[in-house]
């Protein structure tokens, strides 16, 4: 608990913290290491930022949805830092581009083995 006047971290929309929230949206427990790794920070960097006011930033969200495979704006609305609106915005505003994957042509081959009475020994082969 932090003692009053102290800042204290940022959280989500139910009071989380990001390790806590991780461990949710993961379903597991996260180690603090992988989230100082996806940081690039040190462990003693770590525990210190986890005290600050603007810990998470948008930047310490962004390499820790792209390290764990989360949706980078789904952080910043659930701590705060966009709205729902702002995000709604921002994709209306953004030229929408589809992109088709086609799959290459393959051609498919079936390899008959040989029959027993097609089978001659190799020249290399010692006797038996």
């Amino acid at each position: 608990m932090c003692r009053y006047g102290e800042p204290m971290p940022r959280t989500d929309e139910n009071g989380r913290q990001l390790k806590a929230l991780l461990d949710y949206l993961l379903d597991g427990d996260i180690d603090a290491k992988a989230i100082y790794d996806a940081l690039g920070t040190s462990s003693s960097t770590y525990y210190r930022r986890i005290k600050e006011a603007d810990y998470p930033n948008a930047q310490e969200l962004r390499q820790v949805s792209d390290r764990f495979g989360l949706s980078y704006p789904d952080l910043q609305v659930r701590f705060g830092l966009m709205s729902r609106e702002e995000v709604w915005s921002y994709l209306e505003s953004a030229p929408v581009m589809v992109a088709t994957a086609t799959e290459p042509a393959t051609e498919q081959r079936t390899v008959r083995r040989p029959k027993l009475s097609e089978l001659t020994p190799r020249q290399d082969a010692p006797p038996l």
